[in-house]
């Protein structure tokens, strides 16, 4: 698939998903599976999809990932140094 923006790829694959009833339990049930190969792309082990589907008592938010650092991300980036000891 050409290089697509993220928010292209979802659209794709919601689209895929309500046009296609047997590609919509395949996304259901196993979504690493499923998208890599509606993408013909490699997810990364590390990398979790979740796909929840929405019903007429029940709606899903998605938050974007947050900008801040947490302690742990300051550690990494300090190479995992502890600058300040006790």
């Amino acid at each position: 698939m050409a290089s697509k923006t993220v928010g292209e790829l979802r659209a794709h694959i919601t689209n895929r998903a309500v046009e296609d009833q047997e590609f919509r339990a395949q996304l259901l049930a196993d979504p690493r599976s499923a998208i890599s190969a509606e993408l013909g792309l490699s997810i990364p082990e590390g990398f979790t999809i979740h796909v929840h589907e929405e019903t007429a008592t029940a709606a899903h938010l998605t938050l974007p990932a947050s900008d801040r650092l947490t302690e742990e991300d300051l550690a990494q980036v300090a190479g995992g140094v502890d600058v300040y000891p006790v």
